[in-house]
């Protein structure tokens, strides 16, 4: 790592902590960037990092740390003070703390506070305290910083530990360095090499802890499970333990059981020898409570007067409804929860506008709800029902870190809620969502079992339907439906039998390519093909199983967008890191951001770049999306939550849907090829489905129906607590 030492003659650009600046030293002016935090122009910086050579903006330094070198003389103290990083002190205030406190001003402040200030003229008690608040922020951020590196903890992780611990972030990272993988900033292999610089013995108890706890949290949010069996456990933790960094055997069977007997008082819980995190448990429990208290509820209403509502809405409405809808509707007005569930082409959209008519017919003075666990599932349901659809967690009102606004003793004003798109509910969701509705609340969940599961741990709508919950099967595809190759071949996949084509209709296309680079050069000239036939960016979905590798997202992204939303020379660009983000880019939100109301999987355009005020009315710039008609703003720094969108892999567009979806079928996704991701991405196209690929691929996903079988006790809790 090379040093510079010098001043700040000019900024050239600043974003929150990112900065670019020119740094003028003995030899030459360089442009520095990086992630340096409050530096002004004229202030004097030591920076530590390595040049690299921009193919655009040429030789540069990027600073990996960097820091202030402290005040020596009375004049640099007096500007030090005088300079916006301490608040509360002005030119003035700043030559009469020098003179009241001497050369050792900055130390004097430091160890003592505020209490040292307050006999100098002009400060009084407020302001005192905000200098007194920024100069120790000041040192002792660069303190830490400068400890910690040498462990190989970086600044910026350094910075938000300090955000964490205070002035207690040393002290905390040397006695117990996986702490930072609470703060998800790195995994645990890197938390034990870093543990092993700083000198942490392997048999301690905080690093056998955070591998317990490590196992347990990568089975539960990346294999889906709500718990782990105890045995199964301590052998996956032994393993890591013991092999990674340090030789075998080092920790003992008695070592690892008095870690997991410490963390159950805090962080776990441990029934019949299967170990769930504490806080999955609970949303376990009481999920199953509150479900099986409202499966054992019934409504009792007269039957004749409901089948004279559905003859009087047939007539209305032109449509003959089969047994089965027929048999939904009664299930669902005379219990308090059913499960509504089948398959493409079978009905669901037209038995729900039935039932919220009848509803609304029955009970006029009663609310009914509609949500769906992302954004595109509940634009797609209002679209389907012709009803007002938001989001679970802007229904109930959840905020990350907070309990929602909704709860169990602040309950949802509703009388009908339903809930679409229920396979791809978690635990934690279904929780939050049922414990925010009253008891005699009737709910009706809308899901196919057969697509993806939830992401996030359990599989509950599986489970409902396994422990009985009330479920009407919708199994009849109707003429209209017959007739669409997409739903025909849908249902043959999900049967296990291989796709069939009618070359005079032109639904459904699969273009044979073994080659995997031509298949995604197909996929692009087919994506480019459709916007030329008039549709939109957001009417084609490009879907794949995977991130990596020759048709994964990634180089798809990048060939997409190469075709086309090409580089122009009037088209702005953001470049952040080694990412840029282009007008007209097609973009996908990454995360839940509860305050945008933005979530996983939505997908946008972006419109332009241009400039707001935050709240301290400083002008910042803004790169705004457009998220099927609500525009969004986004800072720099919070283009973190975006990838591009132009591809996306299957699991992220579950719960939407598209005029057109192209796929790959290769058997460089060997490890991918199951049935119901085949599946899901089918059932996303509403008019075109492309498949580019080989049959032989196809073939071996079809026939791959190893549903991976997720740990829960839902069922097991729901039947129990029903009989």
């Amino acid at each position: 790592m090379m040093e510079l030492t010098g001043s700040i003659t000019s900024i050239l650009y600043r974003k929150d902590d990112f900065l670019i600046a020119v740094l003028r030293t003995q030899k030459e002016d360089i442009k520095i960037k990086g992630n340096i935090h409050g530096i002004e122009k004229k202030e004097a910086l030591t920076v530590y990092g390595s040049f690299e050579t921009h193919q655009k903006y040429g030789r540069q330094f990027t600073v990996e740390y960097w820091e202030r070198p402290l005040p020596q003389t009375k004049n640099q103290l007096i500007t030090f003070l005088a300079s916006p990083l301490i608040k509360g002190c002005g030119k003035k205030q700043a030559q009469e703390i020098v003179s009241g406190l001497g050369k050792h001003a900055l130390s004097t402040i430091f160890k003592q506070g505020s209490s040292c200030l307050l006999n100098i003229k002009g400060i009084g008690k407020k302001r005192a305290a905000k200098i007194a608040d920024s100069v120790r922020s000041t040192l002792e951020v660069q303190e830490i910083v400068s400890q910690l590196l040498e462990y190989g903890i970086t600044a910026n992780m350094a910075l938000r530990v300090y955000k964490e611990y205070g002035s207690d972030a040393v002290k905390t990272l040397k006695e117990n360095p996986y702490v930072l993988t609470e703060l998800n900033l790195i995994g645990f292999s890197k938390a034990d090499d870093i543990a092993k610089r700083i000198g942490i013995m392997p048999t301690s108890g905080y690093r056998i802890e955070a591998c317990l706890k490590y196992i347990l949290h990568k089975s539960c949010f990346q294999a889906g499970h709500m718990y782990m069996a105890e045995d199964q456990l301590l052998d996956e933790t032994a393993q890591v333990l013991n092999h990674h960094a340090y030789g075998e055997d080092i920790i003992s069977a008695k070592e690892l059981k008095n870690g997991i007997m410490n963390m159950e008082e805090k962080s776990i819980v441990i029934e019949n020898d299967c170990v769930y995190p504490s806080f999955l448990y609970h949303h376990e429990q009481n999920l199953a409570h509150q479900l099986s208290r409202m499966k054992r509820s019934r409504d009792s209403i007269a039957m004749s007067s409901l089948e004279r509502q559905i003859d009087k809405y047939q007539k209305k409405h032109g449509i003959i409804l089969v047994t089965e809808q027929r048999e939904a509707i009664r299930e669902l007005l005379d219990k308090q929860l059913l499960i509504l569930t089948g398959g493409p082409g079978t009905g669901k959209t037209t038995v729900i506008r039935t039932m919220i008519a009848i509803y609304k017919q029955l009970f006029s003075g009663h609310t009914i709800r509609l949500v769906a666990p992302t954004g595109k599932a509940s634009r797609k349901l209002a679209e389907m029902t012709g009803k007002e659809a938001s989001t679970i967690h802007r229904l109930i009102g959840y905020q990350q870190g907070e309990m929602p606004e909704y709860h169990q003793d602040h309950k949802l004003p509703c009388d009908l809620l339903i809930i679409d798109e229920m396979s791809m509910v978690d635990v934690r969701l279904a929780n939050n969502l049922i414990q925010a509705i009253h008891k005699n609340t009737k709910v009706l969940f809308v899901g196919d079992i057969d697509q993806l599961p939830s992401v996030g741990p359990g599989n509950v709508l599986r489970d409902m339907i396994q422990a009985g919950v009330p479920t009407i099967e919708l199994t009849e595809v109707f003429r209209q439906a017959r007739e669409s190759q997409i739903i025909k071949n849908a249902h043959r996949v999900n049967q296990g039998q291989s796709i069939v084509f009618d070359k005079e209709k032109d639904d459904f296309y699969f273009l044979m390519q073994q080659d995997p680079k031509k298949i995604a050069a197909l996929l692009v000239r087919s994506a480019s093909r459709f916007l030329e036939l008039g549709y939109d960016l957001s009417d084609i979905l490009v879907l794949s199983p995977m991130k990596k590798g020759p048709v994964g997202t990634e180089i798809l992204n990048e060939m997409l967008r190469e075709k086309l939303n090409p580089i122009d020379e009037v088209k702005q660009e953001w470049k952040i890191g080694k990412r840029f983000f282009r007008l007209g880019d097609k973009v996908i939100q990454l995360q839940n951001n509860y305050e945008k109301q933005i979530f996983n999987g939505d997908t946008g355009v972006i419109t332009g770049f241009t400039q707001a005020t935050d709240d301290d009315g400083n002008a910042i710039d803004v790169m705004k999306v457009d998220y099927f008609g609500k525009e969004i703003s986004y800072t720099k720094t919070e283009t973190k939550e975006l990838n591009l969108g132009y591809a996306i892999t299957i699991h992220k567009a579950q719960g939407g849907e598209a005029p057109i979806v192209l796929i790959p079928a290769t058997a460089s996704h060997y490890m991918m090829l199951a049935r119901n991701l085949i599946y899901t991405a089918m059932t996303r196209a509403k008019e075109k489905m492309v498949v580019i690929g080989t049959e032989e691929a196809l073939n071996i996903a079809i026939a791959n129906n190893q549903i991976a079988k997720r740990n829960s006790k839902l069922a097991e809790r729901l039947t129990k607590n029903t009989n």
